[in-house]
């Protein structure tokens, strides 16, 4: 009997429903179709544990299955995409060495909102696609409408981020995404851009990787309209960036998304092997 899995290959976000094995098929040939259904040169088995797959006839039916696309990459444990307001909830699962442990989330700098958050990460892996946004809605709209009216000084700005990602502009987006030369004369080729980076990082401290996935979602919408096809970040795609996850959050309604693609920032689609002998 065919068995019905689930493919997810993290490092591409890509996932393939009802990918279906054949009994008759050998390992090398299912692999083949899970390389071809992915679109990888590789194609590594795991549980949603991590833990490798080399007896493929022990897969289960509607099982997911972890795929890495290359031989050297470290899969993690499977972590689903989440939204949650945060708050310090989760303080008690955080390193106790670090800055401001035991303190009211309200009290912490922004370095240790930073670091308290990606403590979470390293302690609960499976939760690191979990967007802990840590503001509400119409405070950071009202703050997103009015990017720009004011002035951006270019070091306050990498400062704020620094301690909110410890990170700066110019190596958290990817070379896509900005100019050949970020800064000129001390000021950046975008204040715009930069303010709304600012306010993104306020509400998601720790969380740079998860807020790239954003703004590369938000360039690709913007791009797919034909209409402004510059790979490089606009203030627009910070803007929809943010949106997007409150509208995934349930906070506001959908618009620049469809209620089926809040489930993840993946990919989905359907496909069967057909055994080629």
């Amino acid at each position: 009997m065919s068995t019905t899995i689930q493919l997810h290959c993290p490092s591409r976000k890509r996932t393939i429903d009802n990918f279906v094995i054949s009994p008759f098929q050998s390992n090398n040939q299912i692999l083949q179709g899970i390389r071809i259904a992915l679109q990888i040169p590789y194609a590594g088995l795991y549980t949603v544990d991590a833990k490798a797959i080399t007896k493929f006839d022990s897969l289960q039916e509607d099982q997911r299955v972890l795929v890495a696309a290359a031989a050297d990459e470290r899969m993690l444990p499977d972590s689903p995409p989440d939204f949650v307001f945060y708050d310090g909830q989760e303080g008690d699962d955080i390193d106790p060495d670090l800055d401001g442990y035991g303190q009211s989330w309200e009290s912490l700098s922004d370095r240790e909102k930073c670091d308290h958050v990606m403590s979470i990460h390293d302690v609960k892996p499976t939760t690191r696609n979990k967007v802990r946004f840590t503001r509400q809605w119409q405070a950071v709209s009202d703050e997103l409408a009015a990017v720009g009216e004011q002035g951006q000084d270019a070091k306050e700005s990498d400062a704020l981020i620094d301690q909110r990602w410890r990170t700066t502009v110019d190596h958290f987006l990817q070379d896509s995404m900005k100019p050949a030369k970020v800064k000129t004369a001390g000021k950046f080729w975008d204040e715009k851009v930069v303010a709304g980076l600012v306010i993104m990082s306020s509400l998601m401290p720790g969380q740079a990787q998860l807020a790239i996935e954003f703004l590369e979602e938000a360039v690709q919408l913007r791009v797919s309209d034909g209409v402004e096809t510059s790979p490089l970040i606009q203030v627009e795609d910070v803007v929809n960036a943010v949106t997007i996850i409150y509208e995934r959050a349930g906070v506001i309604p959908m618009k620049l998304t469809k209620p089926k693609s809040a489930k993840a920032r993946e990919v989905s689609g359907k496909f069967t092997v057909v055994d080629e002998r």
